[in-house]
This record gives C-alpha cells, sequence and structure tokens, in this order.
C-alpha cells in the first residue's frame, strides 16, 4: 500500500491536471513519511475490549474512545494518526485555524468522534453530525461523560431532505436512490437557526460533499465568518469551487492548500484551510 501511495504522490506531482503549488520539499516529506500503522499506536496508552468495543486511552487526551471492534484497527491507526500528528497533511487545525478557547466547533462527519474528543478541552461546545448508524453506540458511550459535545444522527446537505448512505466505517457517501441506510439530511443553517447558536469552526470530512454542505451553511458563514478545515481530495471536490463559494459570502476570507493527492487521475490537495482576515 505505501508503494503505490508514494506513486500516486509522484503522479500527482508531475499530472498536468495539479492547479496548485506544491514544491519538492513537502512532495519529499511525503515520499517519506511513516504509515499510520507505525505512527498511529505511538498515541496509544492502552487497549481494553469490550463486548462491541475497543475502549482506547489515548495519552494527549482524559477521556478514552469506544472504537467499534467491527472496525479494522488499521482504520484506527489511520484516524490516530490524522488526529494528533499535526505535521499529517489531513490534521485539521493550523495556526490561522487553530480551536480556540470557547470557540462553538461542528464536527461535520463526526465518524469515530476523535476529532470532537480532542478539541472538547478547548471548545466550549462540540456539535458532531455523524450519519452512520454503525458509530452511533459508540459515540453515545465515548462522549457519555462530556457535557458540552452534542451528537446529531444526521448527514450535512444544502437542504432537509431522507437519503441513503452507502459504504461502511469511515468511507460512506450519500446518495438519493434507494439503496444503503436511509438517512436524514438537514443544513447547518437550518441547525444554527433552531439551536439559536453561533459558529466558530467548522470541520468537514464529508466523502465529496464538502460543496453541498457549505452552500447550506450560506447564512452562517455570512454572519459569523468561522473557520473552516476541509478535505478536498475526495473525486468530484474541486478546491476553487470551494474558495470561490466561501469568498462569494465572505470576499476577505485567506486559505492555504495542505497536501498532495491523486484520485481518479486528477491531483488534488489534501485540505483547504480558511479564515477570515
Amino acid at each position: 500500500m505505501m508503494l503505490s501511495l508514494r506513486l500516486g504522490l509522484l503522479r500527482g506531482y508531475l499530472a498536468r491536471s495539479r492547479d496548485f503549488p506544491f514544491n519538492k520539499v513537502d512532495l519529499l516529506k511525503g515520499l517519506m513519511r511513516i504509515p499510520c500503522t507505525l505512527a498511529g499506536p505511538k498515541f496509544i496508552e492502552s487497549v481494553s475490549e469490550e463486548e462491541e468495543f475497543l475502549l482506547v486511552k489515548l495519552r494527549p487526551l482524559p477521556m478514552a474512545l469506544y472504537w467499534p471492534r467491527v472496525l479494522p484497527l488499521f482504520d484506527l491507526y489511520k484516524v490516530i494518526t490524522e488526529c494528533f500528528r499535526e505535521d499529517d497533511w489531513h490534521f485539521y487545525e493550523i495556526p490561522e485555524t487553530r480551536v480556540s478557547p470557547g470557540d462553538v466547533v461542528l464536527d461535520c462527519g463526526a465518524a469515530e468522534g476523535l476529532f470532537s474528543l480532542r478539541v472538547a478541552q478547548r471548545a466550549s461546545r462540540v456539535i458532531a453530525f455523524e450519519p452512520l448508524p454503525l458509530f452511533h453506540s459508540s459515540l453515545q458511550q465515548t462522549f457519555a461523560q462530556v457535557s458540552n459535545v452534542t451528537i446529531v444522527p444526521c448527514a450535512l446537505g444544502s437542504h432537509e431532505r431522507d437519503a441513503y448512505i452507502n459504504g461502511t466505517s469511515l468511507y460512506g457517501h450519500v446518495v438519493e436512490y434507494a439503496g444503503g441506510t436511509p438517512i436524514k439530511i438537514i443544513s447547518i443553517d437550518r441547525w444554527v437557526e433552531s439551536a439559536a447558536s453561533r459558529v466558530d469552526f467548522i470541520k468537514g470530512d464529508l466523502e465529496s460533499s464538502e460543496v453541498e454542505v457549505l452552500r447550506g451553511a450560506a447564512e452562517t458563514i455570512r454572519r459569523f465568518a468561522p473557520k473552516i478545515a476541509l478535505t478536498v481530495y475526495h473525486p468530484g471536490n474541486d478546491w476553487r469551487e470551494i474558495l470561490g463559494l466561501v469568498r462569494s459570502l465572505v470576499p476577505n476570507y485567506a486559505y492555504r492548500l495542505k497536501g498532495l493527492s491523486f484520485n481518479e487521475n486528477k491531483a488534488r490537495p489534501v485540505m483547504i484551510h480558511l479564515w477570515q482576515e
């Protein structure tokens, strides 16, 4: 797998489709990075088994993560690496988009909830949106004693509707046709209106639904100009479209692209970070 990832990086760096800067130093770092199966375990203090879950104690956190036992350990190591190694391209914070004390954070596509768990100590409130039933019981267990995290068992989109989710665990994607697991889609704007809440930070890993979710957050972005950290490496994502949409709402947003991926023969950044200057 590591060989194929390294070849993908080289192809992405050389691809004519690459429409963003990426230097040779960062390419070398990407080629030399250690796999998540080595990086992830370094953050684990202990693992104990329960009937349906692995109870994972991570050194930087006071609370344990409940991980569904049906999921592979590779996925666990992957999310730990992405959430705790600050030099990982998937890491959701840079100095300009760091979760600050007192922030209200939207964790869009919360999955196992590790990002929510990591920032809950700083944030005044975290809202974890996750539609996949597989994670609902584990999220409830993880946050049973964490009073400032709210779990919303819905997907996010541009408007409220019923849909389906295909795929499993960390790789599910929303579809409109019948099939997969039925889910409810809401918009960020509708949630903000019903909760009468401000928003300071939007994190999203949404398997190609990033643009649609931002369209459903247009009024929220206009009102609060939150810090934003989104994955943009999924097929169908266009970082320029995301930047254009956000700047059409708040023109003075600054941005930074991070990382390099090569999916479906197209070079894409891994993350886009946006903040109001």
